[in-house]
């Protein structure tokens, strides 16, 4: 019995070592290919592709359409998987590759109908666009099909990869779309307090403008307004019930999303050259968002970032001008309430009268289950998604379900000359809106932001309403603003507002100012730039937003405080150094006061709305403006209750804040690094064996939401580029992770510690060390 035991534990332990040499082979099999000569059907030229030390391909072709081949080919080779997620996410596919637990996520997404709308989209494209997409398409199968096995994801999932389609790369596109235009999400929550909330206490926590506001338009004409503080007689909380500190009602998201880019003109720049410089903040993952790419066409050099899926360069610099963007956050989508028509629940109301709705169904189909059949209701104006507090039924009015509501008008930055030339190409691209900005060889900059920016006839667009009602509903469109050659040299956004409060609305809904005020005050500090002065400003983690509020920690506790837990939380706010550095200690215990202050102001304020929805969530931007109007006006009917006066509610939120972080590890003595490192993970990091491998190692990086270097657990810059078009050599550009989405790549993670460090690494390749041939095929 004991000889036929060992037997089996031989047997089982030689099958688990062959298992094992098998997943590593078709493992190593599915690495990228990066030299030899391989054939590539459809090229008209041959198309030399290196790679330097990074693995950052050059791709020298004869043609823009045999580059974007290669490209496609060279894309699918790095990271066809991270491209297969991004199609069915945004489609609503992934429960055929992960099974029932991505069954709910699936259905949300597939009640948009974004696949529906890629075909409609591509359909729609003219017939240049439509062939540059197809001709992409064709490289990325071509790639996938040159692998030596499929990528390792396949392999743990039990899968095989589908064929890139070319609507593929429009669902691409319209990723892109729902992660950076959504202002329809805060409609949604302005809805519940409108109908709940008194007017003008409504109107105090939606502030239009916040101290920090630092325009580029008219800056003299759009300057603050102070919130008005709403009086007893519209609400006062002297009485009131204690809200449920259980109860999570306040997120603000203004510092959490955003993006920087400014430029500097000849008249500033170093040795009288324009430069460029751009960080946009999005959340962190691996494989990363970008994938790095220089394109050597004839006469012409194009270098920066690109996103698999995606032909072309997004962000980068052509030699005649550089380009960069960050959200406009110029409203694009609203929220239709959909009415139901009282005598046949099948139609709905319009202004022209009832209409049927039109159901679609939908088979989702599901890895280890059986498929699953989705009715999607659609009207005049899009699919229903969703219903609001009351039940009613939501339609996201987007111009993605237009004609003509996306465009590949980018893809002609490649080309551009001068700096009007490309104003107007980044004015005319159709997309999720952006703040661009644009540098060039001559010494000229601009700024241009894009559309497709609706005008609205009969309502504002700040809260989910009812278009059923005559002369309510789009009318057009509007050209987004624009400023060329600005007198100062200068031109810098950050998400928050570009134009005066008096202009006609680009939004409701700007992100906070202050990165952008912080930019605009070290710019104006300078009077020449160079690329490594710019690349110091990127790095920058002054908090100025936290100023006030370490004050008033100062003037609640004095030096003989004490208590020792509260005197001790005052020391750690006193040695703060106004920065989100990793050393701080104190800026863990300011930043958790400010944060708990705004939540403890605000709720209290919130409660009718919490009241009648359970998903209620406050996210205005701008949520710090009434608590500051507040705490300085210290208005007696608004003392959050239960606490008497103002004193004793700020010393109680101290105390408490105090008390949490002295019972945490390291107590008040830990410091930003070490409460908040960034984990970078990969979405299948959940898996046994590999799935901690996968992931970033976790580390202590400086920078808070709010600082020019905005940096959270997941979510900071994507990538840093500085560049003067002209003189690419001299250009910077830095990314976490690597070129490779291939966990045995040594691309893998190999450009992720200069990202972390901020290190001033190159924006050209460097010198090749491998060369792959792609030919046309032997007739």
């Amino acid at each position: 019995m004991l000889r036929r035991l060992g037997q089996v534990l031989v047997a089982l332990v030689a099958l688990s070592l062959i298992a094992g040499s098998w997943a590593w082979w078709r493992a190593r099999a599915s690495l990228p290919r990066l030299a030899g000569e391989l054939a590539l059907a459809g090229l008209e030229r041959p198309v030399t592709v290196t790679r330097d030390r990074l693995g950052i391909p050059v791709i020298a072709a004869a043609s823009q359409a045999d580059a974007l081949r290669a490209q496609g080919f060279v894309h699918a080779q790095d990271r066809f998987f991270q491209m297969d997620l991004a199609r069915r996410s945004t489609a609503g596919e992934l429960a055929a590759l992960f099974g029932p637990r991505a069954l709910e996520v699936d259905e949300r997404h597939r009640r948009r109908q974004r696949r529906a709308a890629a075909r409609a989209l591509l359909a729609d494209l003219d017939g240049a666009a439509r062939r540059l997409v197809a001709v992409y398409a064709e490289g990325v199968n071509a790639g996938l099909a040159g692998l030596g096995a499929a990528p390792p994801e396949y392999l743990l999932l039990g899968a095989e990869p589908e064929p890139w389609l070319p609507e593929d790369t429009l669902l691409a596109t319209l990723g892109f779309f729902d992660m950076l235009s959504f202002n329809h999400r805060f409609e949604k929550p302005l809805g519940v307090m409108a109908a709940t909330l008194p007017a003008g206490l409504f109107n105090f926590l939606t502030p239009a403008t916040s101290r920090w506001d630092s325009p580029l338009l008219d800056a003299a004409e759009g300057g603050y307004v102070p919130a008005a503080i709403p009086g007893p007689e519209v609400v006062d909380l002297r009485g009131a019930a204690p809200v449920d500190p259980e109860r999570d009602v306040v997120r603000p998201l203004g510092m959490s999303l955003g993006s920087n880019n400014w430029a500097v003109a000849a008249a500033r720049g170093f040795r009288r050259r324009a430069i460029l410089a751009n960080d946009p903040h999005l959340g962190l993952r691996v494989p990363h968002v970008w994938h790095r790419v220089q394109l050597e066409l004839p006469g012409r050099r194009i270098v920066g970032v690109g996103a698999p899926g995606l032909p072309g360069v997004v962000i980068g610099s052509n030699g005649d001008v550089a380009w960069g963007a960050t959200n406009s956050f110029a409203d694009q989508t609203d929220l239709v309430v959909v009415e139901v028509d009282p005598a046949d629940p099948g139609r709905y109301l319009t202004a022209e009268g009832a209409e049927p709705f039109e159901t679609r169904q939908e088979t989702l189909v599901v890895k280890g289950g059986g498929d699953v059949t989705l009715p999607v209701r659609w009207t005049r104006w899009g699919p229903v998604t969703d219903e609001d507090w009351r039940g009613r039924p939501l339609v996201v009015r987007s111009p993605v379900h237009d004609p003509g509501g996306l465009s590949f008008d980018l893809l002609r930055m490649m080309e551009a000359s001068s700096l009007d030339e490309a104003v107007e190409i980044l004015a005319g691209w159709r997309g999720p809106s952006q703040n661009w900005l644009v540098a060039a060889a001559d010494g000229r900059i601009g700024w241009v932001v894009n559309g497709p920016i609706p005008v609205r006839r009969g309502f504002d667009g700040n809260s989910p309403r009812s278009w059923a009602a005559p002369g309510i509903g789009w009318s057009g469109e509007r050209p987004g603003p624009r400023w060329v050659d600005p007198e100062a040299g200068l031109l810098y956004t950050a998400n928050g507002r570009t134009v005066p409060h008096a202009a006609e609305p680009l939004t409701h809904v700007w992100m906070h100012s202050g990165r952008t005020y912080r930019i605009r005050e070290r710019l104006l500090a300078g009077e020449r730039w160079d690329e490594g002065r710019l690349r110091a400003i990127q790095l920058d983690v002054r908090s100025r937003y936290h100023d006030a509020f370490a004050q008033l920690v100062g003037e609640l506790v004095d030096a003989g405080e004490p208590d020792p837990v509260v005197r001790r939380f005052r020391e750690a706010v006193a040695g703060w150094d106004g920065t989100a550095g990793v050393d701080q200690a104190g800026f863990v215990a300011v930043a958790r006061f400010a944060e708990a202050l705004v939540d403890g102001v605000l709720a209290p304020l919130l409660a009718p709305a919490a009241a009648v929805d359970e998903d209620f969530l406050y996210e205005w931007a701008l949520a710090d403006e009434p608590v500051r109007r507040l705490l300085e006006e210290r208005p007696e009917h608004l003392v959050p209750p239960p606490h008497a006066d103002w004193p004793a509610f700020l010393r109680a939120v101290l105390e408490r804040v105090a008390a949490e972080l002295a019972a945490q590890p390291g107590g008040l003595d830990r410091t930003w690094g070490e409460a908040r490192p960034v984990a970078i993970r990969h979405p299948l990091d959940g898996l046994p064996l590999l799935g901690g491998r996968l992931d970033m190692p976790a580390t202590p990086l400086p920078g808070w939401a709010g600082t020019v270097r905005a940096q959270t657990a997941d979510y900071g810059a994507s990538m840093r580029m500085v560049v003067s078009p002209g003189r690419e050599e001299r250009g910077l550009l830095h990314m976490p992770a690597g070129q490779s989405g291939h966990f045995l790549s040594p691309h893998y993670a190999d450009q992720h510690a200069a990202w972390a460090r901020g290190l001033p690494t190159p924006l050209l390749a460097g010198e090749p060390v491998a060369t792959l041939e792609l030919v046309p095929p032997a007739r």
